[in-house]
């Protein structure tokens, strides 16, 4: 991959993660918002508590991806960006344009989708 490549996917990384960031502001701030006005009668409660536990799930979400983020822009920092982290082949650049914190190539990436699914009986038929 050409240094314009990774500098390219560096930018699109990093305004990902300021997206994230911003995201997790506003759902700070709706938490806040929520917990200073629950009153009401226990359906308004309950929705309002329901709507608390989504957001927190967003902001769960949003901090894993900004975990992948940040290790992303490490390999970019190291030269391994672009390169399977398991069978150190290289990342599709169509992939990686599509997921730019992606670790493994679509083969491997499949693979290890199946040995989860055989591990979970969730996913048995």
């Amino acid at each position: 991959m050409k240094s314009q490549e990774f500098e390219d996917f560096r930018k699109l990384l990093l305004k990902k993660r300021a997206l994230l960031l911003k995201t997790d502001e506003n759902i700070d701030r709706e938490i806040k918002r929520d917990l200073e006005g629950r009153h009401g009668d226990e359906v308004d409660i309950a929705e309002s508590a329901y709507e608390q536990e989504m957001a927190y799930l967003f902001k769960s979400r949003g901090k894993d991806e900004l975990r992948l983020i940040e290790e992303a822009i490490k390999r970019i920092d190291h030269g391994e960006y672009g390169t399977c982290a398991e069978c150190e082949g290289k990342i599709a650049k169509k992939r990686l344009s599509a997921q730019p914190y992606s670790i493994l190539c679509v083969h491997c990436q499949e693979e290890s989708e199946k040995t989860q699914a055989g591990e979970n009986p969730a996913f048995k038929s």
